[in-house]
């Protein structure tokens, strides 16, 4: 039988000493984490994150980050162990509820959250089925890299939006004026994502400097 381009083929995991579809697993997951701060509309198996509504609040970000933070900090063996990540402890002071930067890191994680959102249903390639703990995995493997990695993806983002609106000016017969729109509004957004960075950079204070940098 033949498979759409793109769709999901499910996969199984272990939890509990049972071997439970992923794609249960994001409901049952999401039940117990994510309803209990976002009530409504709270299985992301099933919400349109096409929808900027939609997108992970900080309340979300917020439980999934806590849940990390256990297994980072954990002295005894987690069902997920990332002991060994690469810069543990700076990942471990920006994951802590009690951290000084709290409010923002949580803020940043939901953006990372979001972003990450295109290895689920989002787009073709789906490899999370939007499962929290799995997208947050992938944030968490570039974070281990650089703790300014999402702010400093925002700016590179608009800047390229930015090339290519200049790009379609240069060629375009009529529509200016719309394109002369669009580009004042991603300047603004480049001024926010570069003004975002150094905030990032000055809340830097309560975590340590990372041992590992560069691959």
């Amino acid at each position: 039988m033949e498979t759409k381009a793109g769709a999901y083929q499910d996969v199984y995991i272990k939890r509990d000493d049972k071997m439970v579809s992923l794609k249960n697993d994001v409901t049952d997951f999401c039940e117990k984490y994510i309803k209990p701060v976002h009530p409504k509309n709270w299985d992301w198996s099933k919400r349109d994150f096409e929808n900027p509504k939609n997108d992970p609040t900080v309340e979300e970000a917020r439980v999934i980050g806590r849940l990390i933070y256990k297994d980072l900090s954990a002295k005894i063996p987690t069902d997920v162990d990332l002991s060994t990540i690469d810069n543990v402890k700076s990942l471990t002071a920006y994951f802590n509820p009690k951290g000084k930067h709290e409010a923002f890191n949580m803020e940043e994680f939901a953006y990372a959250l979001k972003v990450e959102l295109e290895h689920g249903r989002l787009k073709d390639a789906n490899v999370t089925n939007n499962h929290p703990f799995l997208t947050a995995m992938i944030s968490l493997a570039h974070m281990s890299e650089s703790l300014t990695y999402y702010k400093r993806l925002k700016v590179m983002e608009t800047e390229g939006e930015i090339y290519e609106i200049w790009r379609k000016l240069k060629s375009a017969k009529s529509g200016k004026e719309e394109l002369y729109k669009m580009l004042a509004d991603a300047e603004n957004e480049l001024m926010e994502a570069r003004a975002g960075l150094t905030e990032r950079l000055e809340k830097m204070d309560d975590i340590p400097v990372m041992e590992k940098v560069g691959d």
